[in-house]
């Protein structure tokens, strides 16, 4: 499954990043994320909850910086085995960092790629596609709840009275 998207948040490149670098606090905004822990600079682990439908699992997740590029670009591998059954993921998210506006606020471009295996792809790719949206979704919420929102200003009303 191909996801991907854009936001902005109201932080500099600079604060974005250290935010981004940090396991503790990206974990803190993934819902159901838990019992995170730091292996080294570049590899950590971590619980993810995911329920699809009547089936919960939650998944013992291993996480790998693969590539960086300060407030520019960073590369994640995730894998994880479901401690209940069978269910396997893995999920390679791409993240960039681009100046926004101004000086203030991030524009960031995300990507991710996420292959699910086993018990929990019973209940069918396009509710597991749309579950996984759900989270991202949520996850981009936390975020810019975290760094803050970019407000947009209000557009000016046309129509005959305009």
């Amino acid at each position: 499954m191909e996801f991907e998207g854009e936001f902005s948040v109201a932080s500099s490149p600079s604060e974005t990043w250290d935010f981004l670098q940090d396991p503790e606090k990206i974990g803190s905004v993934i819902p159901n994320c838990q019992d995170i822990k730091v292996v080294d600079d570049t590899h950590y682990t971590a619980e993810i909850g995911v329920s699809v439908s009547h089936i919960s699992v939650t998944f013992n997740v291993n996480a790998e910086i693969v590539e960086a590029v300060e407030e520019e670009l960073l590369r994640f591998r995730l894998t994880g085995n479901a401690k209940e059954g069978d269910s396997r993921m893995e999920s390679n998210v791409t993240v960039r960092l681009s100046q926004g506006e101004d000086p203030g606020i991030t524009d960031i471009y995300w990507q991710n790629n996420v292959d699910v295996t086993g018990r929990i792809m019973n209940m069918g790719s396009r509710i597991v596609k749309s579950v996984g949206m759900r989270q991202t979704n949520k996850t981009i919420e936390n975020v810019k709840e975290e760094l803050g929102e970019v407000e947009k200003e209000e557009e000016e009303s046309g129509g005959l009275l305009g």
